[in-house]
């Protein structure tokens, strides 16, 4: 019976040891890789998070683009100067997105495509303003106070702050609360679409014939 009772003892023995370096050179290198996957997502997220809270500040100057004076020039600026790294944050976004929820996931990525879409609007009419001289006939016009879209600029300038707030509020959340969680991203996905609908609807490009027109009469403009 104790030559029996060592036997089972050594196979049992001989089995964890077996086991245990199993999982040490076949298992634990690729639980090693999924946990610096996991830890490099969690690292980028953050840095996306840091990212959309501070830019708001950074595109402070972007109302500029309203006015007929220099501080037109200083919004023009300010666009050319971020409109490539929020054009990158969707690439940014790629490097974690896999790691969340699918819902949480579209909302975010819907609100970047939307921050490059309407970037991308903005640059084209500073770019008309530019290239056809008005907006140097408005500033030589002391009497005009804003350009002729304003009020379309207004409209894309609050779409850019909207885009960068909602992504950062749905990137946030946490689905540990549950109900909180889907019942906010519903919310935040019917906002992001509504904010398509009215860029759509707004239609960007609609500033164009009125910029064109403008060449004639920069007075077209509105001075409030």
């Amino acid at each position: 019976m104790s030559i029996s009772l060592v036997q089972s003892a050594l196979i049992s023995a001989g089995t964890a040891a077996a086991v245990t370096m199993l999982v040490e050179y076949a298992a634990k290198p690729r639980l090693e890789a999924r946990k610096d996957r996991v830890v490099e997502r969690m690292r980028f997220r953050r840095q996306m998070e840091a990212r959309l809270l501070s830019l708001p500040h950074d595109l402070k100057y972007l109302y500029g683009l309203e006015l007929a004076n220099i501080v037109w020039f200083m919004g023009a600026q300010n666009l050319d100067d971020m409109s490539e790294e929020c054009g990158q944050l969707y690439v940014e976004f790629g490097k974690f997105s896999d790691g969340l929820p699918k819902r949480q996931r579209d909302v975010v990525g819907g609100y970047l495509l939307q921050l490059s879409s309407t970037l991308i609007a903005l640059q084209y009419n500073v770019f008309l303003y530019k290239e056809t001289g008005i907006i140097g006939q408005l500033i030589r016009d002391k009497q005009v106070q804003k350009v002729g879209t304003a009020d379309h600029i207004h409209m894309m300038v609050d779409t850019v702050y909207e885009c960068v707030a909602g992504a950062y509020s749905a990137l946030v959340l946490s689905p540990a609360r549950p109900i909180r969680f889907v019942e906010r991203l519903r919310k935040l996905a019917q906002h992001q679409k509504r904010l398509a609908a009215k860029f759509t609807n707004g239609d960007p490009d609609s500033g164009d014939a009125e910029a064109t027109a403008s060449t004639a009469d920069p007075r077209v403009s509105s001075s409030d």
